[in-house]
Parts: structure tokens; C-alpha cells; sequence
């Protein structure tokens, strides 16, 4: 059961910044983000198994299962890749101000927000617990960069009791530079 603790960080939140914290995603983060594109290959490649499986069969004995497994071939090909980049990547920390929080039922919009520069972050992806976010605050935020998007991995208020708990490890300089 997941249980506010009425400071706006949740238990789950609590967990992955502590993982967080040290430069690490959490198994649960990494295997989000190494599966994140299988919802979609899988309905890419369904109608294609099922058209060209039948075709490839009366030209070829077994064409269905070949289709099938060199779909399976590639989507594993798919995976490995993801998981080699993700397990590498670097985690980003920094200190930002929220600039807007979108309401729960428009999970499409990104969330932005200021770093001290004044410079726009956007994220548009999450696999931070849902927060509300309150405007003008500062918040300790962990991330990943992409080419297109950032990704929350887990934030909190800069000013919470607890914040300093949250802080980067020491470690979490070295296994950026090596990251990187």
C-alpha cells in the first residue's frame, strides 16, 4: 500500500533517491527504460507475423515460425542494446526550480522546470512516482538525458527535512565521469 507521508515524498520516491543518490538507477527504473519499446514492437510486429507468416508458409515450409523467430530474433537484439546503454548511462543531478505541473490526467504534457541560469528542462518522460508539484519551488532532481527528452528519475523538495539524505554520495561523481 502506498502511504503519503504528507511531506509530498512517498515511500517508493524515498527508495529511488537513496538508489538515485549514488549515480544508480534502480532495477525497477532500469528495467522500465529497457523495455519501455516492446509495447510497440509487439504491435508492429504482430500484424506483420500474421500477414507474412501464412505467405512465407506456402512458399516456404515452416515460413510462420520463421518470421516468427527472427522477430523474436530482433526484438532480443533490441533488448540487449537497450540494456547495454541504459546499465551505462549517467545519472544527472541537479537543483530546479518547478515551473509548471501539469495535473495527473495530463500525463502527455512534459514537466518543466528552471535550472538557476534560468534555462527551460524539460522532461518528458517519468518513472518517478506521480508528485504534485508545487510552482516556484526548488527540488533536487535526479535524471537521465536522451537525444530527444529528459527522464525523471526521482525528486524531491530541496527544502525538506531530509533533503541532505538525498544529496549526490560521494560516489556519485566518480560513476558519472566513468559514465560519461
Amino acid at each position: 500500500m502506498d502511504r503519503r507521508t504528507g511531506d509530498g515524498v512517498n515511500e517508493h520516491m524515498r527508495a529511488r533517491l537513496l538508489v538515485n543518490r549514488h549515480g544508480k538507477l534502480t532495477s525497477e527504473q532500469w528495467k522500465d527504460m529497457v523495455t519501455e519499446p516492446l509495447a510497440a514492437l509487439g504491435l508492429l510486429l504482430l500484424p506483420g507475423i500474421v500477414i507474412l507468416g501464412p505467405r512465407l508458409g506456402a512458399l516456404l515450409w515452416g515460413g510462420f515460425a520463421l518470421v516468427a523467430l527472427g522477430a523474436l530474433l530482433a526484438l532480443g537484439v533490441a533488448l540487449a542494446l537497450r540494456a547495454r546503454r541504459y546499465a551505462r548511462a549517467p545519472v544527472h543531478f541537479a537543483v530546479l526550480r518547478a515551473v509548471s505541473s501539469p495535473p495527473f490526467w495530463a500525463f502527455w504534457q512534459p514537466l518543466v522546470f528552471e535550472t538557476e541560469a534560468g534555462e527551460p528542462k524539460h522532461f518528458g518522460k517519468r518513472l518517478a512516482p506521480y508528485t504534485r508539484l508545487r510552482r516556484d519551488r526548488q527540488y533536487l532532481v535526479y535524471f537521465l538525458q536522451e537525444a530527444s527528452t529528459n527522464v525523471l528519475l526521482s525528486l524531491a523538495p530541496a527544502d525538506h527535512p531530509d533533503a541532505a539524505l538525498w544529496q549526490p554520495s560521494t560516489h556519485f561523481q566518480r560513476r558519472f565521469e566513468q559514465r560519461r
